[in-house]
């Protein structure tokens, strides 16, 4: 029960991330200013780590089935 709400924990903060990096970048580019490219890269390293947050729960999530299904089968031995 902890793990899958851990697993959901971390991909709604993934989403969030990945939201906040997406928002950025459209503000960014919004800009009437030349914006450095390193804020871009930033914003790029922003949406990057919230998909590999929701790609951890989501292996998370995965790990956990495969734990429960093979504990199952070796019990019923």
């Amino acid at each position: 029960m902890r793990t899958t709400v851990l697993a959901y924990v971390i991909a709604a903060v993934g989403l969030v991330t990945l939201i906040f990096g997406a928002w950025g970048l459209f503000v960014l580019n919004k800009a009437d200013i030349d914006v450095p490219l390193a804020d871009e890269a930033t914003l790029f390293g922003l949406i990057g780590g919230g998909l590999a947050m929701i790609g951890v729960a989501q292996a998370l999530r995965l790990l956990r089935v495969v734990v429960r299904n093979t504990s199952l089968a070796l019990a019923a031995r």
